[in-house]
């Protein structure tokens, strides 16, 4: 028995589908991940500021602070591109998923179409076959 295409392909999409769905998930955890990286840094910030302001604090933890703040800005900065990069690989990875979902849907239909096509013609054969059979019984011999 020949395998029959449309159905390897269907196989095909699906996989492709799991993949997608794959993909989408190891860049929300990515988009997670760059998120609180990003908070973490933001927070940083914050905390050293606060040190730094403190009535108790003396002028060397405020120079200290000044000289760690452009540090300080760089990892905000470069933890919100990786966030935006993240950002953006998920928004990819959701539109391959629906491209992937859309073209399997697709195929399903056709074979499910081509499916029903078969159903009826075997119905169709089977009706011609009892009634074939009751005219040959209603025959006079």
């Amino acid at each position: 028995m020949t395998r029959d295409p449309l159905e390897i392909l269907a196989r095909l999409r699906r996989s492709v589908c799991e993949d997608a769905r794959r993909g989408l998930a190891a860049c929300l955890e990515a988009e997670e991940a760059a998120s609180t990286a990003l908070r973490s840094a933001e927070a940083a910030i914050f905390r050293e500021r606060d040190a730094a302001c403190e009535l108790d604090a003396d002028d060397g933890a405020v120079e200290a602070f000044a000289a760690w703040l452009p540090q300080g800005r760089a990892a905000v900065a470069q933890a919100r591109e990786a966030h935006l990069r993240a950002g953006a690989a998920t928004v990819q990875a959701r539109a391959i998923l629906a491209a992937a979902r859309t073209s399997a849907e697709a195929t399903d239909r056709l074979l499910a179409s081509r499916e029903a096509e078969r159903e009826a013609e075997a119905a169709r054969r089977a009706q011609l076959a009892m009634d074939e059979a009751a005219a040959h019984r209603t025959r006079p011999h």
